[in-house]
């Protein structure tokens, strides 16, 4: 038989203390257990917790390759588009004997198919009760819908460069074909090489293309492999120039056959100790440290939405069997990298 665990001034709350202690006892907790909860209890003193409203929250929730690349409407699903890849061709002639073969253009039809990225977040209806009885159900309830748009961009980021599908004509998996994938102009600067002379080297083997004209933009690298370049500046006494990107964002440059082109940091860059993308595997002790040397107005992300602007969109659903309130984050688009044999290039640096 259960016995009364508190004793209350006025004998008929026994009654009530009883089943408290009962319900608590089947929780695995008790009355002192919740007077655990209090900062300090004494004579003209009782302190309870107060917590701040905000919530700390450095979560990275933006992209700034996705920022800098352009949105599309598509053409449907898939998306189509022609691409040119050889114009006509002259011939020398006899000045005096002119003869001239018929040529064309060549043109070729590219084609992708649009993805989806969607998160959900679910909310019961005892816990908006309770939230909203405390006076903070709006700004949470906002917060967290900008959480759910907010994971479909860190998703989209992550696809940007490591999506694992690998054909945007036969899907292979539900994600982006990842711009690593889609670029095939490559190069491996080896352990012990320099860095810098390494990536100019390659920025001007692609201006030195007779048949295409890139003209690369900048080059997008991890943290990590630009804290490398830096180091290494210093210790060969080069100076790197600082050019903004973006509003209030100053990065570091390298003087190239192309310009200065600016190093942007994306933490989604990756890095990784076996061969992808193409590239071999590194020595025993090493790591693969990608930069693309990316013409931007040539990357594109197709998306469908009229009136979306190629933003992800909140829709809030009907109540689930257990009264909870579903809000779903949606987005239909896919990254395309028009020109990805000679418009861009990717560099493995093995350190």
């Amino acid at each position: 038989m259960s016995k009364i665990i508190a004793r209350a001034a006025d004998t008929s709350q026994d009654e009530a203390l009883l089943a408290l202690g009962s319900s608590l006892k089947a929780s695995g907790t008790s009355l002192k257990a919740l007077s655990a909860a209090a900062d300090y209890s004494g004579p003209g003193a009782l302190e309870v917790p107060v917590f701040e409203r905000e919530i700390v929250d450095l979560i990275r929730r933006e992209s700034v390759a996705l920022d800098r690349t352009e949105h599309v409407p598509a053409t449907g699903h898939p998306h189509r588009y022609f691409e040119q890849i050889a114009i006509a061709q002259a011939a020398a002639n006899d000045p005096r004997n002119l003869s001239a073969t018929a040529t064309s253009p060549t043109r070729v039809e590219r084609a992708a198919f649009i993805k989806a990225s969607v998160a959900q977040s679910n909310m019961s209806l005892f816990d908006r009760d309770v939230t909203e009885q405390q006076g903070q159900f709006e700004s949470l309830q906002a917060k967290d819908i900008e959480d759910v748009l907010s994971a479909i961009i860190v998703l989209r980021a992550n696809m940007f460069w490591n999506g694992t599908d690998t054909s945007l004509l036969m899907p292979t998996t539900l994600q982006w074909v990842g711009a690593l994938e889609q670029i095939t102009q490559q190069a491996t600067i080896p352990a012990g090489s320099s860095i810098i002379d390494g990536l100019k080297t390659m920025v001007a083997t692609m201006m030195a293309n007779k048949t295409f004209k890139p003209k690369p933009t900048a080059i997008y690298l991890n943290p990590l492999l630009i804290d490398k370049i830096e180091q290494e500046a210093k210790a060969s006494h080069i100076e790197l120039k600082t050019m903004n990107v973006t509003v209030g964002v100053s990065v570091k440059s390298i003087a190239t056959q192309a310009g200065d082109l600016p190093l942007i940091p994306d933490p989604y860059m990756p890095t990784d100790t076996v061969g992808n993308y193409g590239f071999s595997n590194p020595p025993s002790g090493f790591s693969n440290y990608y930069a693309a040397i990316v013409t931007e107005p040539m990357i594109e992300i197709a998306y469908i939405g009229k009136g979306t602007n190629g933003k992800p969109r909140i829709f809030q659903l009907g109540l689930t069997g257990n009264l909870a309130g579903q809000f779903v984050g949606v987005q239909f688009d896919a990254l395309i990298v028009k020109g990805y044999s000679y418009a861009h290039a990717v560099v493995a640096v093995v350190r």
